[in-house]
């Protein structure tokens, strides 16, 4: 007898697994069933069609989604991103993540969005995280017609994109603005604000910094922003020269990257503890200054877990399915006791 007509065809299972859904779903396309909808139940159909075509095909595999992650941020930063992608995949390989980070001081607003332009051709969803620009923002558009597109840490309102995914930085900056008064107490004197670049997540951490402090501590004047390029190196050489100009700050608050900096900044010029140091992103570096006492504290996020929700979106899109509800992701913060659990 041929392997022709001694195969009797794909498992319920197997019909699930290729077209991604439940088995549950592919029972009711089955049999008839009036509560599947329109779209599933060709996704359905189609498996059946492709895993009976041809006797080798029970081993079909579904096609990968590729979905690409295109990171304009600090080194720290687009790492922690990159890794919590590379997880992603691993934990499901129905789905392909591709990944490209762009440091902050190499971005060009042409170049990043040509960059933007191609991914589009080569991934059927894009998760983003971009500064405000109008070159930038044109491209995302234009790309959000073509393929879905989630905004993941800063958000562009106007980039056509179909979620935010991330924490309310708004309160994120003000949580930032009550820790440094708790830790600063009634001592008087200057708040230095570090920033890098026109991201809408650092505007948004300097609003509510600055709207709790003048509600709550109005004997507190931020005087300064110093520029940190997102960059080691760079905010350390700014801080020394911040400090040989105008002398010490009572307290340091780094919206952006470039903490390790500021880190050795403090302690080359034995302010350790005498300023308070806030800033933003658990990683190596940040923990290191938590652990050796340079930094006060870290407000965090799970990065895994919001590259989950993104691509959550951007799956029921291509799916015609409704979006997952969304909230702003939980703001964490950490001290040197708690940043290795």
């Amino acid at each position: 007898m041929s392997d022709q007509t001694s195969w009797k065809g794909p498992t319920i299972a197997e019909i699930a697994k290729f077209a991604g859904v439940g088995t549950a779903t592919v029972d009711r396309v089955l049999n008839g069933r009036n509560s599947v909808k329109e779209a599933t139940r060709v996704k359905v159909m189609d498996a059946v069609s492709r895993l009976t075509s041809t006797p080798s095909s029970t081993n079909a595999q579904p096609r990968q989604r590729v979905i690409h992650f295109l990171s304009d941020s600090g080194t720290s930063y687009n790492r922690s991103l990159e890794l919590a992608a590379v997880r992603y995949q691993n934990e499901n390989p129905t789905i392909e993540c591709t990944f490209e980070g762009v440091n902050t001081s190499e971005v060009h607003p042409v170049s990043f969005a040509q960059k933007i332009e191609r991914a589009a051709g080569d991934c059927d969803g894009l998760v983003v995280v971009a500064r405000e620009d109008l070159t930038i923002n044109r491209a995302l558009r234009n790309v959000s017609k073509k393929i879905p597109l989630v905004c993941l840490t800063t958000d562009l309102p106007n980039s056509g994109r179909l979620a935010y995914v991330g924490n309310d930085q708004t309160i994120g900056g003000a949580t930032a603005a009550h820790l440094m008064g708790r830790l600063v107490g009634q001592r008087e004197g200057k708040i230095l604000i570090v920033f890098s670049a026109p991201y809408r997540v650092q505007e948004e951490r300097e609003l509510g910094f600055r709207r709790v402090l003048r509600s709550d501590f109005s004997y507190l004047d931020i005087e300064d922003r110093l520029n940190s390029n997102d960059d080691g190196s760079y905010s350390h050489k700014n801080l020394m020269q911040y400090i040989e100009s105008h002398g010490p700050p009572l307290g340091i608050y780094n919206v952006a990257g470039g903490n390790f900096g500021i880190g050795q900044a403090i302690e080359e010029s034995g302010l350790a503890s005498k300023t308070v140091f806030i800033g933003h992103e658990l990683n190596s570096n940040s923990r290191t200054l938590l652990e050796t006492g340079l930094m006060d504290i870290v407000i965090g996020h799970d990065v895994h877990h919001e590259v989950v929700l993104a691509v959550r979106c951007i799956e029921a899109a291509l799916d015609r399915n409704p979006l997952p509800t969304l909230s702003p992701t939980e703001i964490k913060i950490y001290t040197k006791y708690n940043c290795s659990i």
